[in-house]
């Protein structure tokens, strides 16, 4: 893994000075592209921490240094019972970008989060008034697994679509949209069968894959969405646990499955008797909302809506709406891993959702959000950008010669961080070559100019070779 100088320290396998720090940063870079490369593919273990120490001659503290690097990336899911799993970049680095150059700041365009600071000063307000609030006097107390019934009210309301009104009594209430999926997840264990969803997917249900120890297969799509056809041919082929789908604004590609897709979606699912995993986190952003998938095939369907993709991160609360059967199942989910969402959290949700807060944020990130998209259809090429007025991220298709990981590369050492298509593929299939750009994780509309004339800029130039770690 690491080159043959880590071989040469001390005789404790350190040297003097610094090299402690460079050989785990060089030992974690190493390991990084042999996952990048396919020889440690997502879901693969990387060896024990005292062989891999003995191999390379150096301490066991070292290694383990690097593969907490490696968890900083997102590259690795650390399991005292199964080790240090591999996720392929599926989950999102925590880690602070360094500069690409002395003096020069790094724009960072991975984190789809709200673009204005509405939400601190609605915040603001409403925490003063909060003790006035009748329910205040249960936010000490424990509640429910699957919430209290004003907080699963309020989840209904958020949910609602035009055809789709759920009543409280469907909803489970969970620590944001990755606790949903896992709430999910944990009602299917025990179900053969692989999940199917898009070639290009969200990253969360790649890390939890390794988790539960499952398959993902992908498949191909177009302008409507998942190819139904490819669906049906899977299910035929295998057996099929469910259909992980987002049929709105879909996070990379920018997607917004057709009605008619959807409803042959449905068809093959109640054909094969498959579970559908909605996640409809962006579908209050959009306007003219399509009928969901829950309302076409409630018994087959889990929903999954969330306010921190909209409001904010900082508000994890999500909404589940699940086949009757499976509801008791969630709600033991929450309970076993978060035992309730906040409670705090609950009501401030509760409340906006109530007095129409909820509403006034959304509508602000909106506004800011359709100025950004104007500036990104200026300034990048319209022929390889997908997008849409309402959606936090762009999808920038990549033309030849570029691929994927070289782009987001080159752009990196230029000193603007977006996500590659890598970053979202459920297999090694052949994939499309995009990035992913969020247009709203800029800190100004100034800020994103300047990022996205850097992104412009790499598009025209040809990939270069670069060394080192970026």
């Amino acid at each position: 893994m690491a080159s043959d100088k880590d071989q040469t320290l001390t005789a404790n396998g350190e040297a003097e000075g610094t090299t402690k720090r460079s050989t785990y940063i060089e030992v974690s870079s190493s390991i990084e592209q042999e996952i990048r490369s396919g020889i440690y593919p997502p879901g693969s273990r990387l060896p024990p921490q005292r062989q891999l120490a003995s191999e390379l001659g150096i301490n066991v503290s070292t290694v383990s240094r690097a593969y907490k690097e490696l968890q900083l990336r997102g590259l690795v899911i650390g399991s005292k019972r199964r080790g240090s799993l591999v996720t392929g970049g599926a989950m999102p680095s925590v880690e602070k970008t360094p500069p690409a150059s002395a003096g020069s700041a790094v724009i960072d365009l991975t984190v789809n989060r709200p673009a204005t600071g509405e939400f601190l000063a609605c915040l603001a307000r409403t925490m003063g008034e909060l003790p006035r609030d009748p329910r205040f006097a249960q936010l000490q107390e424990y509640q429910p697994p699957q919430g209290p019934s004003w907080a699963r009210a309020a989840g209904a309301r958020w949910m609602s679509a035009p055809g789709f009104a759920p009543t409280a009594d469907q909803v489970v209430v969970t620590s944001g949209a990755q606790h949903g999926l896992y709430a999910v997840l944990n009602s299917l264990i025990g179900t053969d069968g692989v999940i199917l969803a898009d070639q290009l997917t969200y990253y969360g249900l790649k890390a939890l894959a390794p988790v539960f120890q499952f398959e993902i297969v992908g498949i191909p799509s177009d302008r409507d969405g998942l190819l139904v056809d490819e669906v049906e041919r899977v299910c035929k082929r295998v057996p099929v646990k469910a259909i992980f789908t987002v049929p709105n604004l879909q996070n990379p590609t920018v997607t917004t499955m057709s009605l008619e897709r959807r409803m042959a979606l449905v068809d093959v699912a109640r054909r094969h008797g498959v579970a559908i995993i909605e996640d409809d986190v962006y579908g209050p952003l959009v306007a003219q909302r399509l009928p969901t998938i829950a309302s076409l095939c409630p018994e087959l369907t889990f929903h999954i809506s969330a306010t921190s993709k909209i409001l904010a991160p900082g508000l994890r609360l999500g909404y589940l709406l699940s086949p009757q059967d499976n509801a008791a199942l969630c709600a033991e989910a929450v309970r076993t891993t978060a035992w309730m969402p906040a409670p705090l959290s609950m009501l401030i949700a509760a409340v906006w959702m109530e007095d129409g807060t909820a509403q006034h944020i959304m509508d602000a990130q909106l506004a800011e959000i359709r100025a950004r998209h104007d500036l990104a259809r200026e300034l990048l090429p319209q022929e390889w950008l997908q997008s849409d007025p309402a959606c936090m991220f762009v999808w920038l298709k990549l033309p030849l010669p570029w691929r994927a990981d070289d782009f987001a590369a080159n752009a990196k050492a230029r000193g603007v961080v977006v996500m590659p298509s890598s970053a979202f593929a459920v297999d090694r299939s052949e994939i499309e070559h995009g990035v992913r750009i969020n247009l709203a994780c800029a800190e100004s509309r100034e800020q994103l100019v300047s990022g996205l004339r850097t992104l412009a800029s790499t598009l025209r130039d040809r990939p270069r070779a670069l060394f080192g770690h970026l």
